[in-house]
């Protein structure tokens, strides 16, 4: 599905759709919901962040497991800095609102969501491709290297840190303690580090 909004154009795949309803209807712990507003409000961060700086998005593709962001030509590395680190930065925002109240409140269902918040930021920091932590990371190589060597110490890192995610998730195996999160970021990792930047 593709349509404009305010001058941006909007694609939602089939197939993220498809993800987002299997996932709410096959939840049984309830924090599908919670999950997606934290994603939500994330992306929101780096949409506002976007608006202030007056580079408003060219194209927003949401697709499984991605959602994709195109500021279109002329941004400088400062700005992408800033865009990507506003979207981890209002996931430690409603970390610390939301464990401030379960300090305030005890309730055990705000310090679920604190933590997914803080889980979602941490993870976005992470220095590898397709994450806001390798935006960052990227853009700090990229204005003191040559484009080429910047993307290709992005795919070591990217490898490295799949390696660690790939071994520890084999070790927990072994160990009769299966992480299919660890398997799949594992994979994600891998791709991101093969496919063009």
């Amino acid at each position: 599905m593709k349509f404009k909004l305010f001058g941006t154009e909007i694609y939602i795949s089939f197939l993220f759709g498809a993800v987002i309803a299997v996932m709410l209807a096959t939840d049984r712990t309830g924090m599908a919901l919670p999950s997606l507003f934290a994603v939500f409000m994330h992306e929101m961060g780096h949409l506002f962040c976007m608006w202030v700086q007056d580079s408003s998005p060219k194209s927003i593709k949401l697709i499984p497991a991605s959602v994709q962001i195109n500021t279109g030509i002329g941004s400088s590395y400062k700005k992408d800095i800033i865009v990507a680190l506003c979207g981890p930065a209002v996931n430690f925002v409603l970390f610390f609102t939301l464990f401030f109240n379960y300090l305030a409140f005890k309730n055990e269902l705000t310090l679920y969501y604190a933590l997914l918040n803080l889980i979602i930021g941490g993870f976005n920091m992470l220095p590898v491709k397709g994450l806001d932590g390798g935006t960052v990371l990227f853009s700090i190589l990229a204005k003191k290297l040559d484009l080429n060597r910047a993307m290709l110490i992005m795919r070591l890192v990217t490898l490295f840190i799949a390696a660690i995610a790939l071994v520890t998730a084999i070790t927990l195996t072994l160990r009769g303690k299966v992480n299919v999160s660890l398997y799949i970021i594992a994979i994600y990792l891998i791709v991101m580090s093969i496919i063009k930047m």
